[in-house]
């Protein structure tokens, strides 16, 4: 029998989360964006170059690994908004502040954008959560997921492990990563130990402005939210979710 998801964990794992749309400028979205997003956000800010930002512009587009680093940071209420020359993502401060919440700041920060007339084109958009399941036992965090895993002759059992695999869902690209021995330290709290799941459902976009991508962006959104909570509850077994103490209501 098919078990249903849960509404919410009482021990929640998550750790991070973030939505990033990339899109091709007629110009750096990082010149103008902060600008206009400091200005437009209600409620106190904060805004702060990173590091990528005294790399110059040259190099930052020549480099793939750079070409959508954030190069500046605006913290305002439960959300940060990151702005590279040719992205903008919106993550959330932990605790998570519940869905509903961070879509809205999503479509709000996404009708900024479309403001700015900047975006020639959107290339892609996608939706990450990123959690931790508590565990220091390499024997046990084998066990937390629904993974069975052979290589050779060999069957996978208490080992270290990473892996990387892309599920394609519709038009959805899922890409799932689970790393069995990680830490987390968040900001003046205990460090943790466990084992991550990381899913980023990636829609790739050809040959849409701003406004076309708007009129689609909240059905689209929630499908992509949807199928990224599905997956990770996949990944568990039905002990793992039980520790987490599911509410169903």
């Amino acid at each position: 029998m098919k078990m249903p998801m849960p509404k919410k964990l009482k021990k929640e794992p998550l750790i991070d989360t973030v939505f990033e749309l990339r899109f091709t400028s007629v110009l750096p979205a990082s010149s103008i964006l902060p600008g206009i997003l400091f200005n437009k956000l209600s409620g106190a800010k904060n805004i702060e170059k990173l590091p990528a930002a005294q790399l110059p512009e040259q190099l930052r587009s020549a480099d793939p690994n750079l070409r959508f680093a954030p190069l500046t940071r605006i913290e305002c209420g439960n959300f940060v908004y990151l702005i590279s020359d040719r992205s903008l993502a919106v993550a959330c401060k932990m605790p998570y502040p519940g869905w509903t919440a961070f879509k809205a700041a999503i479509l709000v920060a996404m009708k900024h954008l479309e403001t700015a007339k900047i975006v020639s084109s959107v290339n892609r958009y996608g939706l990450k959560y990123v959690d931790l399941i508590p565990s220091k036992s390499m024997t046990d965090k084998a066990s937390l997921v629904n993974l069975s895993l052979t290589v050779g002759e060999h069957t996978l059992r208490g080992e270290t492990f990473q892996i990387r695999v892309e599920i394609p869902k519709k038009d959805i690209i899922n890409v799932v990563q689970i790393v069995s021995n990680a830490e987390f330290k968040p900001f003046n709290a205990t460090k943790k130990e466990g084992l991550i799941i990381d899913i980023d459902s990636i829609v790739n976009v050809k040959d849409l402005d701003m406004k076309n991508i708007l009129k689609g962006l909240s059905k689209s959104l929630s499908i992509l939210h949807d199928i990224n909570v599905k997956l990770f509850f996949d990944c568990l077994k039905p002990e793992t979710i039980a520790a987490l103490e599911p509410i169903y209501e």
